[in-house]
Order: C-alpha cells, then structure tokens, then sequence
C-alpha cells in the first residue's frame, strides 16, 4: 500500500492561481506540487499519492480525464478531486453532467473552507480506505 502524503496537488498554469493557492497552503502548513499537465499530475500522483487534487483554470474536465486521474492516484487510497471555479462564473453542474469531481471549489477562497476541505479529504482517507 502506497503512503499517502499531506501535500496538495494543484494542476494548472494560472500564476495568479497558483500564487493564491500556495500562500493559502503555506499558512495551513500544507505543501504544494503544481502540475502543468494531466500527464506530469498523473505521474506525480502515483510516485506519492497526494491528499487532494485541485483541477485550475477552465478547462473541459471530462469523466475520462477524471477516471484516470482517479484510477493512478486511488491506488489504495481514496483522493478527494475538486474543481476551482470562478463565483461569478460557476462551473458545478447537474449531477449527471459531472465528470466525475468530489466537489467545487469556489474563488475567493477563504482559509478557514479550504482548512476544512481539507480535514474531510484527511478523514476520507483514513477511514473509507
């Protein structure tokens, strides 16, 4: 079985994004992996699966990008995926249009959602694997 880290895995390119999330990281003393690609998250992924994945910037998620982001990262370990979206611009969906994403995550984001975003993704690991 696989150790799951404590760090996020952040795939996208958006500076902006990725400096807001960091700083928020760097205060909750959760470190941060950014990827560029799916392929570079996958790869990263299944070296050390992370706590969480955050998908940044709009991009067509699609079930089969999910899945197999899921399926490399879910080795023995229950990773929670969320979706950064903009408040003026939501990105959630019906149900049966989601591609597969555990929830949204929606800008500006506050430390104190993130922090419990990020117990649940801790709890969810510990106990339902």
């Amino acid at each position: 079985m696989k150790q799951t880290q404590r760090y996020v895995l952040v795939l996208g390119q958006d500076a902006r994004t990725l400096q807001m999330l960091g700083s928020l990281l760097d205060q909750l003393k959760y470190p941060m992996v950014v990827a560029d690609s799916l392929e570079q998250a996958m790869v990263r992924a299944s070296q050390t699966p992370p706590l969480m994945i955050i998908l940044s910037g709009h991009q067509n998620w699609t079930q089969p990008l999910i899945k197999r982001l899921r399926n490399v990262a879910n080795s023995s370990n229950k990773i929670t995926i969320v979706a950064l979206t903009e408040f003026h611009s939501p990105s959630w969906l019906h149900q049966d249009e989601n591609p597969g994403v555990d929830g949204f995550l929606v800008k500006p984001i506050q430390s104190d959602v993130l922090f419990s975003l990020l117990q649940s993704a801790w709890a969810r690991q510990t106990y339902c694997t």
